[in-house]
């Protein structure tokens, strides 16, 4: 903002302000020392700040007062003090209406050193508008960032609080029009400007960024990732190795015997790295433990709100050792011993989000770190399911590390045999493992190869038999298999979402439906509709809205939802209720209907890749260690087209599993029961171990179980009980 023109439109904006809050002129009470200003308000003057906070206070009875205290730095008995919080510490509300309007420094209201004289001016004010502005006043050289905050006295009836920041280069009618807009809402946001309907806590800073409705939203939905802690109580913040003062150890422009290279802001790379030496480097004689260890997280103290977006943070290692920091380097050292996700969590969330940056930059411009501020940066720690998907990546990226070391020395080593025939052999045995690995790499990208071997059993099988038969040319089998697998994964989602319903205590009103529908008796059990229809009300049902981020309920609420999803899903749904009404597609039609089947198919277990993560278990045998208090359980994981799959042994920290039943693994460790609503039994029909729900209630007191695999039905009376339990059949005229 240029000269004048800054300064005007800042104190057009004070009269606009003046005149909406308090209607009548302030009286000017200004330090001799204080910010340049021109006004044409009646105006006084003081020299120290206990003559302007006594002037100040002998003037609120009758008019509004705007001050302009000194922004000195003065020396009181009590240490340093600016003398901006002598002058306002010292003015008391003369009566409930009173106003007093004061110019301070941006810092004043959003730094962290400034806490406790904002907590101290918050026992008798209330702020109603802090106004923002950034400008060069006549005979000043310097940018001055100033805010000024109006104070109403304090009541129990808390007041709105306005913030407004004059943009820099913008028309100056449009800019007062928004402001005068903005003095009359009673919340929401303007074009430079929003509302806030409840006052921040007593101290707590008034940056304009900060207190964004914007940022704080985004604040509030850090917790997805998991539970926000302060940075310092993770990571402890050690002195840098050579600070500036008197003690500062010389500096060499070449290494001398016992020194060690001191690390700069600008040594700091954004890739996550630290640049080695060059012709600007320094070095120094430090003390072992004023150096850096492997391990330290290190970043620029200073860097511009304005470039780049991201903060350089990086990791020392071993091999950048010995090494020391300059005062212009922050160190993060770890306070307790982190996890792996932990510390990738706080690494990612300093470097890549801009959250860190609206913390830290409080002002706007060229900002140097606070180490109080930055300790108190919230940084998201991963909940169990999240702790768990990190520790995967992080082993992920680790084994193709390992990979590509081995592919790039067995590369190096082709020449090295002294015998041409040799090398080739060696080559050739050694890279065939290398290649399988690549290979199967490869399988994974392929989305069929996914749902075959990654899948819940149920659904790998359905979906593998459709590919079979369509491989084969078997139009009119195919397009059933693909209607069929369609069925059973929705089938499927339902039904574990109705489990873990249950277990959570959240009622689906759909049960009540599918409950009457098998009280009628028959043989004409629930199908796509019923599926849908309770899939439908987790992701729409008011019971479900508010989950917490790592429930695995959020997975099946939000997987069935959108334009696209629904359309295929729907599209599938008629199609099944053509074949079931005798309106097949003709012959000629069929290879048609199988590619648009197929691709509404593929969309929708794309959208339940989710399902990869939560193996389907069938537990065989428990053992409860009553000493160690764990349990020893021997399980089946049945993922992927292939029911013959190895038993397997973990632990459990809890003794309620029961052998013979079905559960869902999930991410952070837990098994989560799935009887009755899906029931492992040998089948008499094939033999064969099937997956079984609900299909009937033939006669009283007597369930028809189904097949999703297979289709074949087995009628169990004993399992009447249970199905009653979780409300899914009841006696005749019950």
């Amino acid at each position: 903002m240029d000269q004048g023109t800054g300064e005007t439109n800042f104190l057009r904006l004070l009269r606009l302000a003046f005149e909406e809050i308090t209607t009548d002129e302030p009286v000017v009470v200004a330090a001799d020392s204080g910010p340049p200003l021109s006004h044409g308000w009646q105006s006084r003057s003081g020299t120290s700040p206990a003559d302007l906070a006594r002037l100040a206070t002998s003037l609120l009875p009758d008019r509004p007062v705007l001050l302009i205290p000194s922004w000195a730095r003065l020396v009181t008995p009590e240490g340093p003090k600016n003398a901006y919080e002598l002058t306002l510490v010292g003015i008391e509300p003369a009566n409930p209406e009173s106003v007093l309007a004061v110019v301070l420094p941006s810092g004043a209201l959003a730094s962290v050193r400034g806490e406790a004289f904002r907590e101290q001016v918050s026992r008798l004010w209330q702020p109603v508008l802090v106004l923002y502005a950034d400008f060069v006043p006549d005979g000043w050289r310097a940018v001055l960032s100033l805010a000024t905050v109006f104070l109403a006295a304090r009541s129990s009836d808390p007041k709105p609080l306005r913030f407004f920041r004059i943009p820099p280069e913008e028309d100056e009618q449009a800019v007062s029009k928004d402001f005068a807009t903005l003095l009359r809402r009673r919340g929401g946001t303007s074009s430079f400007g929003y509302v806030l309907a409840e006052q921040p806590g007593a101290g707590e800073g008034l940056s304009f960024d900060l207190n964004h409705p914007d940022t704080t939203k985004r604040w509030k939905e850090l917790g997805v990732w998991g539970t926000p802690v302060p940075l310092g109580d993770l990571f402890d913040t050690p002195a840098p190795g050579v600070m500036p003062g008197r003690d500062r150890p010389p500096t060499y422009h070449e290494p001398q015997l016992h020194t060690v290279r001191v690390l700069s802001g600008r040594d700091v790379r954004r890739d996550g790295t630290l640049a080695g030496p060059d012709d600007s480097s320094r070095y120094a004689v430090v003390p072992p433990d004023r150096q850096l260890k492997a391990g330290d997280i290190v970043l620029p103290r200073h860097f511009s709100a304005t470039v780049g977006r991201n903060i350089a943070v990086a990791e020392v290692t071993e091999d950048d050792l010995p090494l020391a920091a300059s005062h212009a380097v922050v160190i993060l050292r770890e306070a307790m011993p982190l996890s792996g996700p932990q510390r990738l969590m706080a690494l990612l969330f300093l470097r890549a989000s801009p959250l860190v940056r609206t913390y830290l930059d409080r002002f706007g411009g060229h900002v140097r770190i606070s180490t109080p501020a930055f300790r108190r940066v919230p940084v998201p720690q991963p909940d169990e399911t999240l702790t768990a998907t990190l520790e995967g990546l992080e082993a992920a990226r680790n084994r193709l590390q390992q990979w590509h070391s081995e592919s790039e020395g067995l590369l190096s080593s082709v020449f090295h045999d002294e015998n041409a025939a040799d090398a080739r052999r060696r080559i050739m045995q050694s890279g065939r493992l290398l290649r399988m690995r690549a290979d199967a790499a490869n399988l994974l990208d392929d989305f069929s190869h996914q749902v075959r071997t990654r899948y819940p059993h149920p659904v790998a099988y359905r979906w593998s038999r459709a590919q079979v038969l369509l491989s084969k040319g078997d139009d009119g089998p195919a397009y059933d298999a693909i209607l069929e697998a369609a069925e059973v994964l929705l089938c499927y989602c339902a039904l574990v979402a109705l489990a873990l319903a249950k277990e959570a205590d959240l009622r689906i009103g759909a049960t009540a439906d599918l409950r009457k529908r098998l009280s009628r008796g028959g043989t004409n059990g629930p199908g796509f509709g019923d599926w849908t229809a309770i899939l439908q009300e987790v992701a729409t049902g008011k019971a479900f809205r508010n989950l917490d981020p790592g429930d695995q309920l959020t997975e099946f609420r939000d997987a069935f939802t959108g334009t696209e999803v629904i359309a295929a899903r729907q599209a599938l749904a008629l199609r099944r209720n053509d074949e079931a009404h005798l309106r097949g597609v003709e012959v000629e039609d069929l290879p048609g209907a199988i590619a648009e089947a197929h691709a509404d198919l593929t969309t929708l277990l794309q959208r339940a890749s989710f399902l990869a993560d939560l193996p389907l278990v069938y537990v065989n045998h428990v053992r409860w260690d009553s000493l160690r208090r764990v349990a020893r359980v021997e399980f089946e994981e049945l993922t992927g087209d292939n029911v013959l799959v190895p038993v397997r042994e973990r632990t459990y920290g809890s003794s309620d599993l029961e052998a013979g039943s079905l559960y869902l693994a999930t991410e952070d460790g837990r098994l989560h029961l799935l009887r009755p609503f899906l029931i492992r039994q040998r089948c008499a029909k094939c033999r064969s171990w099937e997956t079984l729900h609900i299909d009937s209630v033939p006669q009283i007191a007597t369930v028809q179980i189904k097949s999703l695999e297979r289709g074949h039905t087995i009628q169990d009376p004993q399992l009447w009980d249970a199905f009653k339990h979780v409300g899914l059949v009841e006696r005749p005229g019950s």
